[in-house]
């Protein structure tokens, strides 16, 4: 309970910090992807025109996978980075060092749902219907959070004990948004590149995103389990990681 409680205090302090110089605010949140999405869409529409081939509106479909690439990035790197930030809190009072990262996912999974505003009204200025299937949304950033909680833990790690973690990772970031079905459709990709890219988890995190918001998109319950899987074996997996090599590592800091 008092970790929980901790937890809250951290994700108010996260979205703080992280608009405490801004005059627009939180509203950053959502001009952010409106205006990314803007860009792109101007570029790639011209190839894939205002509608995709399997007749899907182009702008809502751009903007669902610019909204969750957003939520993954950013979060990834800030949760990566948290403890190392926070140092001087651990070096004071005893804190336990797996909550910062925590509540790092937990401010991106806020700011995911209020992203979620300019998504709808990009769907409904493009003449696209929110679906009946709109509250799953939550299922898929419920998992995202996780995803993201248990890659940051896991890395947390490596960015205090390597500073060239976070460039590697950072490019590693730009090469995983070009395999994700971000701004293209995997129609127009080979079959080879389809079972390529479909290995990539947050393909089917987009999926199901995009079917469950505007049915945009088609999702199978592969698509699902692998979504679920891949959510609860990363929290999992960075756990067990942090728990173990954390002893060796809090001295570095």
């Amino acid at each position: 309970m008092k970790n929980l409680q901790l937890i809250r205090l951290l994700v108010g302090r996260e979205l703080t910090i992280r608009y405490k110089r801004s005059v627009i605010g939180i509203g950053w949140t959502l001009l952010n992807p409106m205006l990314t999405s803007f860009v792109l869409w101007v570029v790639f529409s011209f190839l894939f025109g205002s509608r995709l081939d399997t007749g899907q509106q182009y702008a809502p479909y751009l903007m669902a996978g610019i909204v969750v690439n957003t939520f993954f990035n950013q979060g990834l790197l800030i949760s990566a980075e948290s403890i190392s930030t926070n140092a001087p809190v651990l070096t004071k009072i005893y804190v336990p060092p797996q909550v910062f990262p925590i509540s790092v996912a937990l401010a991106g999974l806020v700011n995911f749902f209020i992203g979620l505003i300019p998504l709808t009204l990009v769907c409904l200025v493009s003449g696209q219907m929110l679906a009946w299937t709109f509250p799953l949304v939550i299922v898929v950033g419920f998992f995202l959070a996780l995803l993201v909680a248990g890659l940051g833990l896991s890395l947390s790690l490596l960015f205090i004990r390597y500073d060239d973690t976070r460039n590697i990772v950072g490019v590693l970031l730009l090469i995983l948004t070009y395999l994700t079905p971000v701004f293209y459709p995997l129609s127009v990709l080979s079959p080879k590149m389809q079972h390529i890219i479909s290995l990539n988890p947050l393909t089917s995190y987009l999926d199901c995103f995009r079917w469950a918001f505007s049915h945009n998109a088609n999702s199978t319950i592969y698509d699902w389990l692998y979504m679920g899987a891949t959510g609860t074996l990363s929290i999992l997996i960075g756990t067990t990681i942090f728990k173990k090599f954390w002893p060796r590592t809090v001295a570095m800091l």
